[in-house]
């Protein structure tokens, strides 16, 4: 039932987003439009693959036809303009979005190295402003404000960010977010983490879209880490477990991500006397985090 309602509201945020964009908002409400422009692109790489992979026909003693090949370089030219523009643009939007990406984790990161949570909370006041049309802006920026929160083992102020708007009703994918938050803060600032895994699973469950979806399997990776993690501190840990945890710490791109698997691996070395590896996780979180200081208190079960 979450993925069906997931799936709805992500179509009917995506229509109203793109209806705010000059061309592609005047093409959404028209889907003989859409089918027009999609025939006519395809009409046009069409051409263009036909005229790079279709050898030149010959005659049969073996020379080139010399019209076709005349004919190929006529169309080549009238479709040299539109990839002149078309490849560009499509390689430049990429480019754009990409830097755009890793411009704000480098402000995530650089924010993380403050003594406290006021520059990750002033990042997410950028992004997401009390302005922002984006839909359901109030909320993303209430999730994205109480997991600052918590890093800093701030527990009471993490809660009032999450109770200042009302989650009820909403997109099982954004209640999702609040039950996630609530796990974080009961794993990390409350040392509970049989609650924190029943939350954590709830979560996992609530934010099932269909994988088709861009950024469907990225989107979950948070809250398997989550689960994954309090699984680790409530004992005992499985091989499932520790893989995924030591795949996502070495090579995930989202900083939160590596962050709250180091903690939960540390808190697991401890445990079994792996002094080596406690070490390892225990320098990584001094690096990146160094006051968020719900990281560098251990679990009373490790």
């Amino acid at each position: 039932m979450s993925r069906e309602e997931n799936n709805r509201y992500l179509r009917e945020a995506t229509h109203s987003q793109l209806r705010k964009l000059p061309v592609l908002g005047w093409l959404v409400p028209r889907p003989l439009l859409k089918i027009l422009l999609g025939a006519v692109l395809l009409g046009l790489w069409a051409s263009f693959y036909a005229f790079f992979t279709h050898s030149s026909s010959t005659s049969e003693d073996g020379s080139a036809s010399s019209s076709t090949t005349a004919s190929q370089w006529e169309l080549g030219h009238t479709l040299f303009p539109y990839l002149l523009v078309i490849v560009p643009a499509i390689v430049g939007s990429l480019a754009l979005r990409q830097f755009r990406v890793r411009k704000v984790r480098r402000k995530e990161a650089d924010a993380l190295q403050q003594p406290g949570p006021e520059a990750h909370l002033q990042l997410t006041d950028e992004l997401l402003p009390p302005t922002s049309p984006f839909p359901d802006a109030n909320l993303l920026r209430a999730q994205r404000r109480a997991l600052a929160r918590i890093l800093y083992g701030q527990d009471a102020q993490a809660r009032h960010e999450l109770n200042a708007v009302d989650w009820r009703g909403k997109a099982p994918l954004l209640q999702a977010l609040e039950r996630g938050s609530d796990a974080l803060l009961h794993l990390l600032c409350k040392d509970d983490p049989e609650q924190a895994l029943r939350l954590a699973r709830e979560a996992f469950s609530l934010a099932d879209i269909n994988p088709a979806i861009p950024g469907a399997r990225q989107g979950r990776v948070f809250y398997e880490v989550l689960i994954h993690s309090a699984e680790l501190v409530a004992g005992p840990s499985t091989p499932e477990g520790l893989r995924t945890l030591e795949h996502h710490q070495a090579e995930s791109s989202l900083l939160v991500v590596r962050l709250l698997s180091a903690w939960a691996l540390r808190a697991d070395a401890t445990r079994r006397n792996d002094l080596e590896r406690a070490e390892r996780m225990r320098q990584f979180l001094q690096t990146h985090a160094p006051h968020c200081v719900a990281l560098h208190r251990l679990p009373a079960q490790a």
